[in-house]
């Protein structure tokens, strides 16, 4: 696939078949997203990949505080408040998914299942785990991103879907358990990823982008 194609065909992908990705895969998606741009060549991430009976124990311990309302206790903070812009790119987000869900604005279990959802990985067995050292600062945090940007195009160009989750790292002491990791570990960023339902609604709803003239300016 042409990198512009993939840049402009990738969407995230919240149905996944129940099936694994097979090790070679995984490792090809991997090898290739490492390379990634960072700070003096830093390369300060890490990655956990959870399978089999390790995304099992995180979705079973992330799904109950989740679906007991509890916030949790994220290492990176969640945004408390999102300018006028960013949250209207949220709402009408919002709004499309759920009419292409056939899920009414009142329907507030049908709302709430879907969101409960990306505690399981949208279904799938497979999850990508970014963290990096507490030592690190905001400029890692970037270049954790660019890795994770990799990691998003390089799974559309091998067939695969994915999902970057926030809600995936709201609770890092269970990741941290389950990975066996020190405290000094600090979560960014979980990925769902899998083989999708191509023929799955929310799968294929089409979001809007920024136009050109909204957010360029050219000085000269």
């Amino acid at each position: 696939m042409e990198l512009i194609d993939c840049i402009l065909t990738r969407s995230s992908k919240r149905d996944f078949k129940d099936i694994p990705v097979p090790r070679d895969v995984l490792d090809k998606l991997l090898e290739v997203s490492l390379n990634a741009p960072s700070w003096a060549n830093s390369q300060p991430w890490e990655i956990a990949v959870s399978t089999g009976r390790t995304s099992e124990f995180i979705k079973e311990k992330i799904y109950k505080p989740a679906s007991e309302d509890n916030p949790g206790n994220p290492d990176y903070p969640f945004p408390e408040f999102w300018p006028e812009r960013q949250a209207n790119n949220m709402f009408e987000t919002g709004t499309r998914r759920y009419e292409a869900l056939g899920i009414a604005r009142d329907d507030k279990a049908g709302r709430r299942e879907i969101a409960l959802s990306n505690y399981l990985f949208f279904g799938s067995q497979t999850a990508i785990f970014i963290y990096m050292d507490q030592k690190l600062g905001h400029w890692s945090t970037l270049d954790c991103g660019m890795l994770i940007q990799n990691i998003l195009l390089a799974a559309h160009d091998l067939g695969l879907g994915a999902c970057p989750q926030a809600y995936l790292v709201r609770y890092p002491d269970v990741l941290r358990e389950a990975f066996k990791l020190p405290g000094s570990k600090k979560f960014v960023l979980g990925i769902s990823v899998g083989y999708y339902k191509k023929d799955s609604a929310i799968n294929n709803i089409k979001t809007s982008r920024t136009s050109l003239k909204d957010v360029v300016r050219y000085y000269e």
